[in-house]
């Protein structure tokens, strides 16, 4: 009786030691980190046995349920990869929402794992990222943005490699000096002339890149740039008509002014009204505002950039 006790009480503090582990890294454990808080391999097959544990990837489980989440998914890939192991390449891209689409597979860099195939990981060879270009959340590690582009670059054609630096961009994530160190140490990698070429469009005259906030603003302004056209201040408040309006676009030798529709303007009524009405403050203040909706630049995109130039010109731009 008394040694049915002690088992009993060695399970469940065993129990209370794994819902505490499990609790801070979105339920899920490895074999060895069981074995760390004094589950053998045979306690934890049993816990298996009895739904208390589920098996996600070899050695790796998700305790009491699978319903670990995106984070607990990704760290039970970097888990079964073993030390080292960062979430990288594309699946990397879309936790930082640099790509819409996730890919099937994880992608994962490093890891005692590297070069084995497992289910529902692709192990990534490739130049193990440096301290600077891994980026810890919540616990799981992940390639830095800057890491990811250049590893995007040598799997994705100039346009799509274009979009993304130009997501990264609007999302603040475009770190010119932690590109420039990371291509530094790619420089003979494939994509990486095709990167240097177009972060150029995105390096201001001091070095910094240009606070664009809309993917217009992103893919307009290195078109402009392109025609040879001087570089517009973005977003910038106007002090005019006794109101502070943020533009888009500015240059403020030639005041011209370009703005932009969101996605929803015309089938918001009262959106659309106060657009006229700020463009009509900025024309009495003696600027030249040229307007594009979200369709023109989706599908029109070039003829837009075309008149914005034309708008500069006759500007004195």
């Amino acid at each position: 009786m008394s040694s049915e006790r002690n088992r009993a009480s060695k399970e469940g503090g065993g129990d209370r030691r794994l819902a505490e582990l499990a609790g801070s890294q979105d339920g899920v454990t490895s074999l060895r980190q069981l074995r760390d808080i004094g589950l053998t391999q045979r306690a934890a097959e049993y816990r298996a046995s009895q739904a208390r544990l589920h098996r996600v990837h070899r050695g790796v489980y998700a305790v009491g349920h699978l319903a670990i989440g995106q984070l607990g998914t990704l760290r039970a890939a970097v888990l079964a990869c073993g030390e080292g192991a960062v979430i990288s390449h594309g699946t990397a891209a879309a936790f930082y929402e640099l790509r819409d689409r996730w890919p099937v597979l994880i992608d994962v860099t490093g890891g005692r794992q590297a070069g084995r195939k497992l289910d529902g990981i692709r192990c990534r060879r490739c130049r193990y990222p440096t301290p600077e270009e891994i980026v810890i959340h919540e616990g799981v590690p992940f390639s830095s943005p800057a890491r990811v582009l250049v590893d995007s670059a040598g799997m994705l054609g100039i346009p799509s490699l274009r979009r993304m630096v130009e997501r990264a961009a609007v999302l603040r994530l475009l770190d010119l000096d932690a590109l420039d160190r990371a291509m530094a140490q790619a420089k003979r990698r494939r994509g990486i002339a095709a990167l240097r070429l177009i972060l150029e469009d995105w390096r201001g005259d001091d070095g910094s890149v240009p606070d664009v906030r809309s993917v217009f603003e992103a893919r307009v302004l290195p078109r402009l740039l392109a025609w040879g056209l001087p570089r517009p201040t973005c977003n910038k408040t106007l002090a005019v008509g006794g109101e502070r309006l943020m533009v888009d676009f500015l240059w403020e030798k030639q005041r011209v002014v370009v703005e932009t529709d969101g996605a929803g303007t015309h089938e918001n009524p009262l959106a659309f009204q106060r657009d006229r009405l700020r463009d009509q403050i900025l024309v009495a203040a003696g600027y030249r505002v040229s307007r594009a909706t979200w369709d023109q630049m989706r599908g029109e995109l070039d003829a837009v950039t075309q008149r914005i130039a034309r708008t500069l010109l006759q500007a004195g731009g």
